[in-house]
């Protein structure tokens, strides 16, 4: 039995949003009642496990997602910072306004994965109290190829070991701190926050997600989205 560590979860909503096209990032597009960020958002702020919400947003919607959060009843909002110029600097702003906190445990979701689970968020808390960071993922089922230059298959991938990591990705704050300003300092850039803790050292216990909570990156994964909550196939997530 492990001493209750306060919770934090870090929602990322800073991107641009690219890939997804149009005049507003993907997070701000509507899923069923809310914006695709609040979804996730709303469901971190019932958790019990959770003590505070820090939403990195892009500086020209701060204001809206003040606002957005007043509507939505959001209590656990401990902060509205901006997001950087990549998912990694937006990461490390987010975990500056938790710097005073300590002892505490944080998840950092993606916003753009609106079915955050409440039974996976405590699977990830429990893990990273146990082993000091945790990857919520998923085992890889397909049959996985190594390109040559020539985009030629050359060569099969053994798939046993291998995981598709999602979010949310839970670590003590100390050791998360750690990890963004080690990159810091060595200018190493990563792909996830997994990736920093390995850089340096703490490598996550990995958690099989009870769900396979999508990720929004096209207007078709928003379309699919859709007819996920529609249908109910994620309802109660």
């Amino acid at each position: 039995m492990f001493k209750r560590k306060s919770v934090y979860a870090i929602v990322l909503a800073g991107g641009g949003g690219s890939r997804f096209g149009g005049d507003m990032p993907k997070q701000f597009h509507m899923l069923g009642d809310a914006p695709v960020f609040m979804h996730s958002t709303r469901k971190f702020d019932t958790m019990g496990i959770i003590d505070g919400i820090v939403l990195v947003v892009p500086p020209q919607y701060f204001d809206h997602c003040q606002n957005l959060a007043a509507q939505y009843g959001l209590a656990k909002i401990s902060a509205v910072v901006f997001g950087g110029d990549s998912r990694q600097k937006s990461t490390y702003n987010g975990l500056c306004a938790l710097d005073a906190y300590g002892d505490s445990i944080v998840l950092v979701h993606d916003a753009a994965r609106p079915f955050v689970c409440e039974a996976d968020a405590a699977a990830l808390v429990d893990a990273a109290n146990a082993h000091g960071a945790a990857v919520l993922a998923l085992p890889v089922t397909d049959t996985i190829k190594l390109a040559d230059g020539a985009h030629l298959a050359a060569k099969t991938i053994d798939r046993e070991n291998l995981y598709a990591a999602k979010t949310p990705q839970a670590a003590l704050l100390a050791c998360l701190m750690a990890a963004h300003r080690a990159a810091l300092q060595s200018d190493f850039t990563a792909t996830d926050d997994c990736q920093l803790l390995e850089n340096i050292g703490i490598y996550p216990k990995i958690v099989i997600s009870n769900i396979p909570n999508i990720k929004i990156t096209t207007a078709r994964d928003l379309d699919f989205a859709a007819f996920l909550l529609e249908r109910g196939v994620v309802h109660g997530f």
